[in-house]
């Protein structure tokens, strides 16, 4: 899986960075069994007046998966993000799970 942070200036200390590379191993992790190599993950944090935002996009299969969450803290932004985004993941790898 293609992974790609756009910062926009945000400066992401080495612990946020360890903490999104390990969130991002997690859904390479659930995509295993559906061909990894085929998706892109794309991971943008953003910084509006007084909250951060943690958008994420990824594109497996033909179908593109959307995550995006504010919090006051960049690191709840990104952990609300990616919950999202594991839910979404879940829902879809169930609906796909039927159609077998």
């Amino acid at each position: 899986m293609r992974t790609e942070i756009i910062k926009n200036d945000i400066p992401v200390n080495k612990k946020l960075a360890e903490v999104i590379q390990h969130k991002a191993d997690k859904v390479e992790e659930r995509l295993k069994r559906y061909h990894p190599d085929v998706a892109d993950l794309e991971i943008r944090l953003e910084h509006n007046l007084n909250e951060y935002a943690c958008a994420l996009v990824l594109k497996a299969f033909r179908e593109s998966m959307h995550a995006h969450k504010t919090a006051p803290e960049l690191r709840v932004a990104v952990d609300r993000s990616f919950d999202a985004l594991f839910k979404e993941l879940d829902h879809y790898r169930q609906k796909i799970n039927k159609s077998l």
